[in-house]
């Protein structure tokens, strides 16, 4: 087996963060500053190489043969190299092309093992042999980005030579990174390439609409601003001075514990963070002064309207369409796909109608004041906006599939129980889940049935459900909540069974290496070599999660948070976070949900049905009108059939036609 690593440093006027890869790296400014190159053969170091674009000529024909005869080409952000290796290297400097299926992704292979995908989080968690340079950062300062006084960049030699020297150890810190680490599965790789795919083929932005949204936004946090000088005699001027607002309710509340609650946080410090804003609007004694200065705050601090930026900075100049946004295992443990730059999964899911957003948009285009038509705020309008942004090219319209109740249907699945099996025959029935909810608890509320199935399913408690009655605008006592909660709990003995069956599995695992425990249709089996002792989790489709430097604690079960790293330089302990029960079930929920959204990519894949995108449990089509009909039916035909492995789990998906993104 031969590997070659590599890894691009650059240059270039426009901002990576801002435009993102694929504009960053097809922009006419970019261009190599070098390329380090270590072949493996079998693991083992047989070629090592840094070569510097600014030397002029084409790439040596030692490295080109050696790309050639790789068995694959490894790099840190596999987009990011595979694109500089397509725009500049083979455009620009004679590398040989690249077939993108033999390509592979460090940071996807960490996100598998449950590990931080960046190279500084990824060597230190794995305690590799070489960490990330951290004079980097001021070698990129000095050399990827233009003067900004001169406009002109940096071209000294010795500076230069620095940055060689901190590429190849960027390379080095990769491969010893990923010796350490569990490989990829063929399947995990398969799935990667798949969404690659989707991400090439990008998302179309109305350009003219997020143009107008954006304005409109700026305008109305100027407004917004101005209003709250007002209000509060020029303390808080801008609705981004979160401290002025914190130190302002901290003074009014001084002698109000009830509010003051509200905003205070650990180590008696104070926040007037988006929890704490909702938490003092929630209150309906709070008084009328101070309910506006939050509500207006609130209002301007809607970072969801800031979307409508990242679209246009984004969207490639020539088609309007976002590439890029998908990412491979990125949510967790759970091995769900994420998004950034336009954070689609984030996207607010009530939104305007096509035609109600064609009426907004003329409405902007003419200066007119849209909340006479939405009823509401400014920046709520907008926020409805945000999905029929996207829309299809011209010709075509999106088909948007959506599994119904899927992980109220996988958890009961995975108990592999009688209860469990009670529950799907709900579903089997073609009954209402939410109605049959309140029914066994007692009770004829068609929406607290739906609220206490989609919060308590993973051991949730008074708090998960007030947070989704809050979604969905029901208000409750405290008092009645625990009453739900304890009669969904009682109604619902599988799932409090399930819950201990994980916990205690995982702990019999641990105590007892390269033994397998299962838990209803899940297995756990502990690895004390794999990464400090590595807690495996096995699907019923093989996949796995992963829980790096698992241990027991007090008769707990903990492993190794990757998001929360210790300080740099910090010889302390990574954050740890325990896996009790409720935890777990939560894990194995939705990672299964994502191991179908993937079987069902691959489904489409291989049936020539391609996707441009997919959002939690969506899969997003793109496809001509005259065949959106017999498309939407072929779609549905592939999310509800069940794979093999899935046998007895029942699935339901009714594919909607849409002109422009929507829900």
């Amino acid at each position: 087996m031969i590997t070659l690593a590599l890894d691009f440093e650059t240059f270039s006027r426009v901002d990576l963060k801002k435009v993102g890869t694929d504009n960053y790296a097809s922009d006419l400014s970019t261009d190599v500053l070098c390329c380090s190159f270590i072949q493996l053969t079998d693991g083992a170091k047989t070629g090592q190489w840094l070569w510097f674009a600014t030397e002029g000529g084409q790439l040596p024909e030692e490295i080109s043969q050696a790309l050639l005869g790789a068995d694959e080409v490894q790099a840190q952000n596999a987009r990011f190299d595979q694109l500089i290796y397509e725009c500049i290297g083979v455009a620009e400097y004679g590398f040989p092309v690249l077939p993108l299926n033999g390509w592979v992704c460090s940071s996807a292979q960490a996100r598998v093992n449950a590990l931080p995908a960046d190279l500084d989080g990824m060597s230190r968690a794995t305690n590799a042999k070489y960490k990330k340079d951290a004079a980097g950062k001021a070698l990129i300062r000095q050399l990827s980005t233009p003067d900004k006084k001169t406009g002109e960049f940096n071209k000294d030699p010795t500076l230069l030579g620095a940055m060689g020297r901190y590429c190849m150890n960027d390379t080095l810190t990769l491969i010893a990174a990923v010796a350490v680490m569990r490989p990829m599965t063929d399947t995990e790789k398969h799935d990667w390439l798949i969404n690659e795919r989707i991400n090439d083929r990008g998302m179309r932005v109305d350009i003219e609409l997020a143009t107008l949204a954006a304005t409109y936004a700026a305008k109305e946090k100027t407004a917004l601003g101005e209003r709250l000088s007002v209000l509060t005699n020029g303390v808080i001027t801008k609705v981004s001075q979160s401290a002025r607002l914190s130190k302002l309710l901290q003074e009014e509340f001084s002698a109000e514990p009830e509010f003051l609650d509200c905003i205070t946080r650990p180590k008696g410090k104070f926040s007037a963070d988006k929890e704490a804003r909702a938490a003092l609007l929630a209150k309906p004694e709070l008084d009328d002064w101070t309910r506006k200065v939050v509500d207006l705050f609130d209002q301007g601090s809607n970072a969801s309207v800031a979307k409508f930026t990242a679209m246009l900075d984004r969207a490639d100049p020539d088609t309007d369409r976002v590439h890029g946004a998908f990412i491979f295992a990125g949510a967790g443990q759970t091995g769900r796909y994420s998004s950034k730059g336009l954070q689609l999964h984030n996207l607010r899911r009530d939104c305007w109608s096509a035609e109600d957003c064609e009426t907004l948009k003329h409405q902007m285009r003419e200066g007119r004041d849209i909340t006479a038509f939405s009823g509401m705020s400014v920046m709520d309008t907008l926020a409805k906006l945000l999905r029929p942004t996207i829309l299809p090219k011209t010709g075509s319209t999106f088909v948007v599939g959506d599994w119904s109740a899927i992980e109220a249907r996988v958890l009961p699945w995975l108990s592999d129980s009688e209860g469990g099996e009670a529950v799907l025959d709900i579903f089997r029935e073609g009954r209402d889940i939410y109605v049959e909810t309140a029914t066994g608890m007692g009770m004829t509320d068609r929406q607290l049935g739906k609220v206490a199935t989609l919060s308590l399913g993973f051991g949730g408690a008074v708090g998960a459900l007030q947070n989704m009655c809050s979604a969905y605008g029901i208000v409750i006592t405290d008092k009645f909540a625990q009453t739900v909660v304890d009669k969904w709990r009682e109604s619902n003995l599988w799932a409090r069974q399930f819950w201990s069956d994980l916990e205690n599995a995982a702990l019999r695992a641990i105590r007892k290496p390269n033994e397998v425990f299962m838990a209803g249709r899940i297995r756990y089996t502990f690895f004390d070599k794999l990464m400090g002792g590595t807690l495996m989790c096995i699907l019923p489709d093989e996949s796995t999660i992963s829980y790096p430097h698992a241990r027991t604690e007090n008769g707990e079960v903990t492993c190794m948070k990757a998001s929360i790293p210790p300080a740099a330089a910090s010889e302390a302990e990574w954050t740890r976070m325990r896996l009790w029960g409720g935890f777990l079930a939560e894990n194995v929920t939705q990672a299964t949900a994502a191991a179908l959204l993937k079987n069902a990519l691959y489904a489409c894949e291989i049936n020539d049905v391609n996707a441009v995108g997919h959002v939690h449990d969506e899969i997003i089509l793109e496809v001509l009108d005259s065949i959106a009909e017999t498309e939407a039916g072929r779609l549905q035909k592939l999310m509800e059939a069940c794979p093999q492995w899935a046998e007895g789990l029942p699935l339901s998906a009714d594919p909607a036609i849409m002109p422009r993104y929507g829900k």
